[in-house]
């Protein structure tokens, strides 16, 4: 649902920088446990870690066509960002025709997909990637076509539509939630439908992945963690922060969606993510946000420490070449694919870190959460470090320094991360030299 809310302040590093081995972070006070009938052991599914790819919202919104679909598909895969794992096309809203057909199937708008969907996925396909379809649950969509939902909680299309997309070869599928409900629709019966379309989909498809908006339902609502948690029950993905605007500033947005995703921890894990909402470098042409590098930087922080699929909305082929380095980083993308989303945060002063275990050791985000430049101080147990000595790697700034505590200087507005491990001195040059 195109919603938005306010949000917080942001970050960046200065520490006073050998060899870790690290704990297992301690659970929130506030922890709760995901009620997951699932057990998923294989991480190398699609789904079962946090989805890569692209998404046609932030740069089209209704303006989305074939050609320009095409044109970014081919780009993930000239570029280089579908073999750093970007490797999934995500149709968003605009691609439906006005109406059904006669027989209650949806179609596509014939004027801007001539060949249609179906040409489409296999275009995809044919360049190795993966095939991706927006519907909603309601009777329409956020730019009011067809939905997938009826006027009563029975009178629906989802085992219909569930098996159009699949006899279509669509292999993610997003279901948003933009109104258009039947009327005494509640939160059980909402939920009950959102339920009831994930497993349309899956009987259609065993393989699809399925994102969903059942939370923004109850954003801001005291019954929010119980959309979540019911969510984590039987989605791959769900919306936990509101469309970012911009109407807002980057910090604003970044560390705003930090927060409304901190205490969701206990219902992330492979095969369910909590979903920050997209990536937006560069300019996207329906929504121009036009952020720094910094501020770019700082979201790909923030969402690969708490595990959120990287889905960017933008003209990926307008990209400089510093924000397709920094989109194809190998440790933040090993961040956000480690197979969990950070459990602990803790503060000093204003500066709040989160940790979690990560590409052989232990990735830490710093995070300024006040309104001028602040400083931490945090011991090396603080974050889940079992050593007097580590060495901490800036992803960023490709810089490796030894230290046995770690101080923390913070202009407002931007964030940094360490991932401490050992780091060879062959590794750093090879790091070196890809930067």
């Amino acid at each position: 649902m195109r919603k938005r809310i306010a949000a917080v302040a942001a970050s960046l590093i200065t520490a006073v920088a050998g060899a870790v081995s690290v704990t297992a972070p301690a659970a929130h006070a506030d922890s709760v446990t995901r009620a997951d009938s699932v057990t998923h052991a294989d991480t190398s599914a699609f789904g079962q870690l946090p989805v890569m790819g692209y998404n046609t919202w932030y740069q089209f919104a209704a303006g989305v066509n074939e050609s320009a679909v095409l044109q970014q598909a081919q780009f993930l895969v000239s570029s280089g960002l579908a073999a750093a794992g970007y490797d999934t096309v995500n149709l968003d809203d605009g691609w439906l025709a006005s109406s059904r057909t006669s027989s209650g199937s949806l179609t596509w708008n014939t004027a801007e997909f001539p060949h249609g969907i179906p040409w489409l996925a296999s275009q995809i396909h044919a360049l190795g990637l993966k095939f991706g379809i927006y519907e909603a649950i309601g009777t329409r969509t956020c730019l009011g076509l067809p939905g997938s939902g009826g006027t009563t909680a029975s009178d629906n299309h989802y085992a219909q539509d569930a098996q159009t997309f699949a006899a279509w070869g669509v292999d993610f599928v997003k279901i948003d939630e933009c109104g258009g409900l039947p009327s005494g629709t509640t939160l059980s019966s909402l939920t009950s439908a959102f339920q009831q379309y994930g497993a349309d989909l899956r009987a259609a498809n065993p393989n699809v992945v399925y994102s969903e908006e059942l939370p923004i339902y109850t954003m801001g609502q005291s019954d929010f963690t119980q959309s979540v948690q019911s969510s984590s029950t039987f989605a791959n993905m769900w919306r936990v922060a509101p469309d970012e605007s911009t109407a807002d500033s980057a910090s604003d947005t970044i560390l705003g969606h930090l927060a409304a995703d901190l205490h969701l921890h206990a219902f992330a894990g492979p095969g369910h993510w909590n979903d920050l909402d997209m990536l937006v470098p560069g300019t996207p042409a329906a929504h121009p946000f036009d952020w720094s590098l910094t501020d770019e930087e700082s979201q790909l922080s923030v969402w690969a420490e708490e595990a959120s699929p990287l889905l960017i909305s933008t003209n990926l082929t307008t990209l400089t070449s510093a924000e397709l380095a920094a989109l194809k980083n190998p440790d933040i993308i090993a961040i956000d694919q480690s197979g969990s989303q950070a459990a602990t945060a803790i503060t000093s002063g204003h500066i709040e870190a989160l940790f979690k275990k990560a590409d052989g050791g232990t990735a830490v985000l710093f995070a300024n959460l006040g309104t001028g430049t602040g400083t931490g101080n945090f011991t090396l147990s603080q974050l889940g470090v079992s050593a007097s000595i580590a060495q901490g790697y800036n992803v960023w700034k490709n810089e490796t320094t030894s230290f046995s505590g770690v101080n923390v200087t913070l202009p407002v507005g931007q964030t940094e991360t360490l991932l401490i491990k050992p780091v060879s001195a062959a590794k750093r040059k090879v790091r070196s030299a890809r930067r």
